[in-house]
This record gives C-alpha cells, sequence and structure tokens, in this order.
C-alpha cells in the first residue's frame, strides 16, 4: 500500500484524457444520427417541451461508450488494472437497462412490466455485489444477513435507476448530473484506489467511468443547446436515464466491494435528486395519487412553471447541489483516511436533512405564486 501523497495511476493520464475527448467526439456524431432518424417524443401534458423532440439519445451514449472502451482495451489492455469481469457485469447490466429504456421509448411498456423487468435485473445484480456489512460510524459497524442485504441492495439500484429518470424532465438537468456523477466516481477512484488494498481491481471501472462522461459530454450540447437552451434538439430518453442510474448505482456498489468507496457515497452524488424525487413521491402517496401515473410535481417543475423557465439556469442550480454534495463525499471519505474517522454517514444525514429543508421551504412558497403560462 502506498503512502498517502504518493498516489500513483490507476491508468496513464494521457489514455484516460484521450478517452474522454474520444467519446465525447464519437458521441456527437452519434447523436446526428439520432436527430436524423432516432424515434420522436411528441409533447404531452407532463412534458416540458412543446413540439416534437428526437428521444433515445442514450443509445448514442451508450453506443460511444462502449465502442471507445472497447477500443481501449483492445490496443492497451495491459495498461489497464483490474478484473474485467467487474467491468463486464457493470456495464453489461446497465447496457441492458439502457435498452430497455430505448424500448420503452418506443413502445410505451406499463409501468408494472418496466419496474418487475428492473427488479429482477437489479437482483441479479446485486446477488454479485450485495451489501452486508453497513458502516455507521466509528464502533457502529452492522452486519446484516446476505438475503436482507440483497434485498436492501436491489433497493438501492431501482431507486437510483427511477432517480434519474424522474428526474429527467429538464434540459440538461439530468444529463449533467450524470456527468458530474461519472467524474467523481473517476476521480474518487484515481484518488483512493492506489492507497486501499484492493482497489487496482477497478481499473477498469473507472475507464468505464471516464468513457461514460466523455460519452455525456458529447451529446449535452444537442440535450441542453447553447443560445437556445429551452428547445432541445434530442432527449437522452428512458435509454439513457437507465443507462446512467444503473452506471451510478451499480458503481456505488461496486467500489464498496473494493473497500474504496461506501454504499453512502451514492446517496452524496445524488443527494438533490434523491431528495426530490423521494418527497415527491411522499407527497402525493399522502394524496392517495397514483405513484405510477406521470405527473408535473416534483420541485424542479413546479420551479419551470411558478418561479423561472429558464432550463439553463435551473440545471445550473442543479448541477451546482449536486457537484457541492459529491465534493463533500469526497471530503468525508478523505477525513475517514487520514484522521481513521468514518463520519460518512452522519454526514450524508446532515446534508439529506438540509436539502429536505429546503425542498420543504421552496415548495411551500413556490405553489403560492402563480403559474408563469400554461406551459413552462
Amino acid at each position: 500500500m502506498t503512502g498517502f501523497w504518493q498516489i500513483t495511476w490507476l491508468i496513464p493520464p494521457g489514455l484516460l484524457l484521450g478517452a474522454l475527448a474520444a467519446s465525447a467526439l464519437v458521441s456527437a456524431l452519434l447523436s446526428l444520427l439520432v436527430i436524423k432518424g432516432g424515434p420522436v417524443d411528441n409533447p404531452r401534458e407532463r412534458g416540458s417541451h412543446s413540439d416534437p423532440t428526437p428521444t433515445s439519445g442514450g443509445l448514442a451514449i451508450m453506443a460511444a461508450s462502449a465502442l471507445i472502451i472497447g477500443l481501449v482495451i483492445c490496443f492497451y489492455g495491459a495498461a489497464i488494472p483490474g478484473s474485467w469481469r467487474d467491468g463486464l457485469i457493470l456495464f453489461g447490466f446497465a447496457s441492458l437497462m439502457g435498452i430497455s429504456g430505448a424500448i420503452d421509448d418506443v413502445v410505451d411498456l406499463p409501468a408494472l412490466w418496466r419496474l418487475g423487468f428492473q427488479i429482477s435485473l437489479c437482483l441479479i445484480f446485486a446477488w454479485f455485489y450485495r451489501v452486508t456489512v453497513l458502516d455507521f460510524g466509528p464502533g457502529l459497524i452492522v452486519t446484516v444477513h446476505p438475503f436482507i442485504g440483497l434485498l436492501g441492495s436491489a433497493a438501492w439500484l431501482i431507486l437510483t435507476l427511477n432517480t434519474i429518470n424522474f428526474m429527467d424532465g429538464s434540459n440538461g438537468l439530468a444529463i449533467g448530473a450524470q456527468t458530474i456523477a461519472m467524474l467523481v466516481f473517476a476521480g474518487l477512484i484515481l484518488l483512493m484506489a492506489p492507497l486501499s488494498f484492493f482497489g487496482a481491481y477497478l481499473g477498469v471501472i473507472l475507464l468505464i467511468c471516464v468513457c461514460v462522461a466523455g460519452a455525456h459530454i458529447g451529446f449535452a450540447p444537442f440535450n441542453l443547446p447553447p443560445g437556445t437552451p429551452q428547445k432541445a434538439k434530442a432527449f437522452q430518453g428512458d435509454a439513457g436515464s437507465m443507462f446512467a442510474g444503473a452506471l451510478i448505482g451499480g458503481a456505488t456498489l461496486v467500489v464498496k466491494a473494493y473497500g474504496v468507496g461506501s454504499v453512502w457515497f451514492g446517496g452524496f452524488l445524488l443527494a438533490p435528486l434523491l431528495v426530490d424525487v423521494v418527497l415527491t413521491l411522499i407527497t402525493r402517496a399522502r394524496k392517495h395519487a397514483n405513484v405510477f401515473t406521470p405527473h408535473k410535481e416534483h420541485l424542479y417543475q413546479i420551479w419551470l412553471q411558478r418561479h423561472d423557465g429558464s432550463h439553463w439556469r435551473l440545471a445550473v442550480r442543479i448541477w451546482g447541489l449536486c457537484l457541492f454534495s459529491s465534493l463533500v463525499g469526497v471530503g468525508a471519505r478523505f477525513v475517514d483516511r487520514i484522521y481513521h474517522t468514518d463520519i460518512r454517514f452522519f454526514v450524508l444525514a446532515a446534508l439529506i436533512i438540509a436539502y429536505t429543508a429546503g425542498w420543504l421551504i421552496l415548495r411551500q412558497r413556490l405553489l403560492t405564486r402563480p403559474l408563469l403560462n400554461a406551459r413552462p
């Protein structure tokens, strides 16, 4: 194990930057194909767009990521340490979720069918990386039964999938949050893997995070066009949101399995999104509304309807919150490493409480405002 300030690169930095740039370029080119001939999302009551817009941009992201990952492994595999098995399981899991989302973009499958498929695939993935030990703090380590750990890990995956999916209703919001999550994951692995006994096994996971981040960057200008952010040229669709949700949720379990991160790290990455989704579902359940029915009651949707209809300004705010909570999570990991004091759960709980209070106050204030117009 190296000393704290003797951090080495798992993958040569030039290779990582090249993979990031190549993924962005290929994703941008494939996005043009999606715009030309992909399925189209027509305006709906719950949507925030008024014109038919090409969707399934997530397919471009998936294809670009897969192509560059495959080329890098093919030509530079010797420079990438770690288990290819972990990368294959993670990327395969995310791709199957993304393909199911692409089918739903075209066919609009019943909600219960989608949920059933999600549960089945999440249970399979969780079988490989189920969490059986929870660290709540110094001296507060709880061992859970493997079956309970399996169910809990699958539940986390399902929550992550649907969080990204539900929050993908404003141009650039989800794409930016997904990019931040992938880059922060890459940063965490770069910083902490060399200091962990099994950290070198995460080389392929690092490559996946970098390539997927690059693919998101390449697609972002089509989802949040410079100059006309209100008029997206393409959506990532369920293909993209399911793919990214599976990657973020799955990577959380993988880095936990190799001792680089904790099970709480995914909560830091998605804290503002998780708070909005969970509290909105609770609010709808209290009103006896069908939680499977599409709606426009998320806080970010109310913000667009009643306060500021700018997708760009909303996206920047959410990105800032996601980046802040992610960096807090990285900082808590460093505190654990340096001082051997695990404060991650307590810091995450405090962060969630703060975001929850902000959500409740802001929602109450927004609902007193009149609608800006009929459609945000």
